[in-house]
């Protein structure tokens, strides 16, 4: 069987690392380089000509989307593999039925997965048709409906869970915790890790959603029900489920107007 040549493409020295030592254990796989730009990549593509290039959505200097209208137009361009931390765009992409995706991190398996049905992708069309399908990527990605709001803002998240990508709209979501590189989503069905801050969520969903309760915790405004105050003076959040989130001290201001803005229930 030829060897795949494979180039990766990511802003995140340890994403490239983790890819690069992924790749040496797969069978008729050559990795021949990477880039860390989407300048980089494009010279990359058009020096070491891959077969397929992982790549992820968005860097420092620019979007993958970029990269694939760069390399469109170039005889017998590569297949495109999008690597990205939950991104909405990747699934558009995926549900076109033209490319696959990996997410971040990427596993072994998944890795091995994505890859052949790569190279079956390549044995059944040719040059002529992957270049049809890279505009195609763009056209539907550009103009086809969005999982964006109105004003930029996030409506749904894609998110990993144990049988795959499952949709869960900003809407279902009660409260969001952090844990060190990732947050952990929480809805009424269950929780799932998303790379990224807390930080980072607030600046993609709109501005008042959610409330800061504590330094690692999020809440969704409308999923407040009352504030309490333990015996020993700890404060806690009492969702309208019933679950009941610590408060930091430093929150406890906005926290009672927000409370006492909502239905006029005092605390208790």
């Amino acid at each position: 069987m030829t060897p795949l040549r494979v180039l990766t493409v990511d802003d995140e020295l340890l994403a490239l690392k983790r890819l690069r030592l992924l790749l040496q254990t797969m069978p008729h796989i050559h990795h021949v380089g990477e880039a860390n730009n989407c300048g980089d990549a494009v010279a990359r593509i058009h020096d070491l000509r891959p077969n397929v290039v992982l790549l992820d959505i968005k860097m420092r200097d620019g979007s993958g989307f970029e990269v694939v209208e760069a390399v469109a137009e170039r005889p017998n361009p590569p297949a495109i593999v999008f690597v990205t931390a939950f991104d909405q765009f990747a699934t558009q992409a995926f549900d076109c039925a033209i490319v696959d995706y990996l997410l971040k991190p990427v596993e072994s398996d998944r890795l091995a997965r994505a890859l052949s049905r790569v190279q079956q992708r390549l044995k059944a069309i040719d040059a002529e048709q992957r270049a049809d399908e890279l505009h195609q990527i763009l056209r539907n990605l550009r103009s086809g409906p969005g999982t964006e709001g109105a004003q930029g803002y996030e409506t749904e998240f894609w998110l990993r869970s144990s049988s795959g990508l499952v949709r869960v709209p900003v809407d279902a979501i009660d409260y969001v915790t952090s844990a060190d590189e990732y947050i952990s989503i929480h809805t009424p069905s269950g929780s799932h890790l998303m790379r990224g801050s807390i930080r980072q969520f607030t600046h993609r969903v709109e501005p008042g959603l959610f409330v800061r309760v504590h330094r690692r915790w999020l809440v969704k405004r409308s999923a407040i029900a009352a504030l309490s105050t333990r015996p020993i003076g700890r404060a806690e959040v009492v969702l309208r489920s019933g679950q009941r989130l610590p408060a930091g001290r430093v929150h406890m201001k906005q926290l009672r107007d927000l409370v006492r803005s909502n239905d006029g229930r005092s605390l208790y």
